[in-house]
């Protein structure tokens, strides 16, 4: 449960093992449920895109999740969320690298993922961070809360021009 933004922890975070370090990064990263006050990307989310992935070796064209049929615009918005999150979270811990250079690279990691995903847990590096990379941490902890997909539609609603323009499909990317 403390991955999922419990913020407390009951063992030393600082003396487990890189493997553990791993696990407890990918579920921050993943979050808690939808209806959660969890960060990170969400279960259903993750679910989403497993299940997409699955679906397509497969070979089916459709998600069938538990005899229902998820529609495209869920595995879309799954997507889009996962990748602004990724990016968000991936521009933030480029930039604690660069202004931070003498902290651990799993330490900043960490730190990184739990401040995005709003958990709360500290390998005890926050205290060595410089002052930019607090600065760094505070906003990714911001736009975590809010959520990058919220972030980025609310900006993006005022340019949008509804149109009655239709684009024909375009069926000849490779993907993969």
């Amino acid at each position: 449960m403390t991955p999922r933004s419990g913020g407390f922890n009951t063992v030393d975070i600082e003396s487990m093992r890189t493997a553990t370090l791993m696990v407890i990064i990918a579920l921050m990263y993943i979050g808690g449920g939808s209806g959660s006050t969890g960060g990170g990307i969400k279960t259903s989310t993750f679910a989403i895109l497993v299940g997409s992935a699955w679906n397509m070796v497969r070979g089916r064209g459709e998600l069938i999740a538990f005899g229902r049929r998820v529609e495209k615009d869920n595995l879309v918005r799954a997507t889009a969320v996962t990748m602004l999150y990724t990016m968000m979270v991936m521009g933030a811990f480029f930039l604690l690298l660069l202004t931070n250079p003498h902290m651990d690279f799993t330490h900043l990691l960490f730190e990184t993922v739990s401040a995005a995903a709003t958990v709360g847990l500290s390998m005890n590096t926050t205290a060595h961070i410089n002052d930019a990379g607090l600065v760094i941490l505070s906003i990714l902890m911001y736009l975590g809360r809010i959520g990058p997909l919220t972030f980025a539609v609310a900006f993006t609603l005022r340019s949008q021009a509804r149109s009655g323009v239709k684009y024909p499909p375009e069926r000849d990317i490779l993907v993969g």
